[in-house]
């Protein structure tokens, strides 16, 4: 059985070469804000505990090995310790063991922690509370999505908590470039006139693939096989840390998100669902519930009263629009054709819309009925109508939804470009490559 010091003394020799192939030279836009506060701590600051949370392959590893190299130039390799959770596991070991053997073979003066995958710990939330107790220790540890629902109260009064989504064009066309892209959300939403950004055939390639760092290393069809593989472990692991499910409703997640990845998917209620894959309406909910907690999609409510809206079956959008292209890709459709990229592309205005929505305090929400708004959102006490289509969409039927939902504002993101005094048309192109 491997000793606690041998492993330590292994993995502070070993850990440049384990990292390596993760230390990307394109830079998430989280990164300056995680290296800022590791610069502050060894300047004299504070020891910070910051947990770090996403969806499995938008690029925690990554950021924690670009860390890890960044800081070992300031304190030498025994001043950073990296340990992967779940490789301790696999060895039988402790996370606590192998910190209190660092601390008694290395007692280092300024230390930082990178802990990768912290779900895979017994108590995770207890062992990061204590050690950030201690005051020794700087420590940024990653984990999925859903882990915040066993976090500790204690833990999260003590942690700075930080999500990573997956990348927008801008952020996505930068690591591909180098080059930086005007925003024009905050125009476009305020139904303003924009300059147009030069059209880019990689605005398609992002809204099938792009939103993940895998796209930036590889083939497009590389992605989906990697994204298809990847999707076991989130369904098979991290599911089961928001639900008890047992193994055969696991099973039947995956006809869920074929169901919701299908390009009408958004129009099955929850009863469809329920009759289609022969679950029950309430453990559909809760496999709902459980991939929205994971990170893999986002529910909009509709639209109205909450007592009211409650009702009616949210529309089910994927927050990482390449494994819904994933799904696609493998299920033999072609995602170039209209119908399909149409779908695709709603998704991605709806994870927009999510982004702006949360870092906003907003709220989103959809009109349901026939010839209903795609979306609505609500920013500072201001609606906007969104409309999606590739098609034709009238100016009047925007018109009806704006009268019907007291909204200020409609904008429709298709083909053309024309701005009037209350509804404005934008190519799509424009609303994508400018977030």
């Amino acid at each position: 059985m491997v000793q606690p010091d041998d492993l330590t003394v292994e993995h502070l020799t070993n850990t440049p070469s384990l990292l390596a192939p993760y230390n990307k030279p394109h830079r998430r836009h989280l990164h300056s804000w995680l290296y800022s506060k590791v610069r502050t701590y060894l300047e004299g600051g504070n020891p910070d505990t910051i947990l770090l949370l996403g969806i499995r392959g938008v690029g925690k590893t990554t950021l924690l090995a670009q860390l890890y190299f960044e800081a070992m130039r300031e304190v030498g390799p025994n001043g950073v310790l990296y340990l992967s959770l779940d490789r301790l596991r696999a060895l039988g070991m402790e996370l606590l063991e192998v910190i209190d053997a660092y601390k008694r073979l290395v007692r280092p003066e300024k230390a930082i922690l990178l802990l990768d995958e912290v779900q895979y710990e017994r108590d995770w939330d207890l062992k990061i509370k204590l050690l950030h107790d201690e005051r020794r220790f700087f420590i940024i540890a990653t984990g999925s999505s859903a882990i915040k629902l066993r976090e500790s109260p204690d833990l999260a009064r003590r942690a700075l908590h930080r999500e990573l989504f997956p990348m927008t064009f801008r952020e996505y066309h930068h690591l591909r470039t180098g080059l930086e892209l005007p925003e024009l959300t905050g125009r476009i939403m305020r139904g303003d006139e924009i300059s147009m950004p030069p059209i880019m055939v990689d605005v398609e390639t992002y809204v099938r693939a792009g939103a993940m760092p895998l796209a930036l290393e590889m083939e497009e069809w590389e992605v989906y096989e990697r994204l298809t593989a990847m999707l076991d472990r989130v369904v098979y692991r991290d599911l089961r840390e928001v639900h008890e499910f047992d193994a055969e409703t696991l099973d039947r997640a995956f006809d869920l998100l074929h169901l919701l990845a299908a390009p009408k998917g958004e129009r099955f209620s929850y009863e469809r669902l329920s009759k289609t894959l022969g679950l029950a309406k309430g453990t559909v909910m809760k496999l709902v519930d459980a991939l929205e907690k994971a990170g893999l999609v986002q529910r909009i409510p509709a639209c109205g009263p909450p007592a009211k809206a409650v009702r009616k079956s949210p529309k089910i959008k994927f927050l990482a629009v390449p494994i819904k292209s994933a799904l696609l890709f493998g299920s033999g459709f072609n995602l170039n054709r209209k119908e399909v990229f149409a779908s695709l592309l709603e998704d991605v205005v709806a994870f927009y819309l999510f982004l702006l929505s949360k870092s906003r305090n907003g709220r989103l929400c959809y009109e349901p009925g026939r010839g209903g708004a795609d979306f609505v959102l609500e920013l500072n006490r201001e609606r906007v109508v969104v409309e999606v289509g590739l098609g034709k969409v009238r100016k009047n039927q925007v018109e009806r939804s704006m009268e019907r939902l007291g909204a200020e504002r409609g904008i429709v993101l298709g083909e053309r470009y024309e701005i009037s005094e209350r509804v404005a048309f934008y190519p799509w192109k424009a609303f994508v490559a400018g977030f």
